[in-house]
């Protein structure tokens, strides 16, 4: 969990370091579906741990969402490679990973993490 939301602070900055801005995500890869998926879940067990003083729903919601983002980072690149020129795609992608870290930091500061931007 803390080493995707460092990747997803990381993509953050390099978008912006290459002029990538956050743009409509439209997804489409089965990676990202996957973690679209993932992400909705963290709400209703972030209100599960609450209510029911146990963290243990959060984590593993938290774990599939790391996992997730792993997955898209890794085969559906937010950041333009090579000579590859910025595209819509990519915006909606640094907006995917911006959602991620939202969530992932958010999810391990509810755990008593302190989330880390890099590691």
């Amino acid at each position: 969990m803390r080493y995707a939301y460092a990747r997803a602070c990381w993509v953050g900055r390099w978008a912006r370091d290459v002029g990538v801005s956050q743009g409509v995500f439209r997804g489409g890869a089965p990676e990202e579906l996957g973690l679209v998926t993932a992400l909705g879940d963290v709400p209703g067990r972030a209100a599960q741990a609450e209510r029911e003083r146990d963290a243990g729903p959060l984590v593993l919601c938290l774990e599939r969402v790391a996992g997730a983002y792993h997955d898209v980072h890794e085969r559906c690149p937010a950041v333009p490679r090579g000579d590859e020129k910025p595209s819509a795609v990519h915006a909606g992608r640094v907006s995917l990973a911006e959602a991620a870290r939202i969530a992932l930091g958010n999810g391990l500061n509810m755990i008593g993490e302190t989330p880390r931007e890099r590691i």
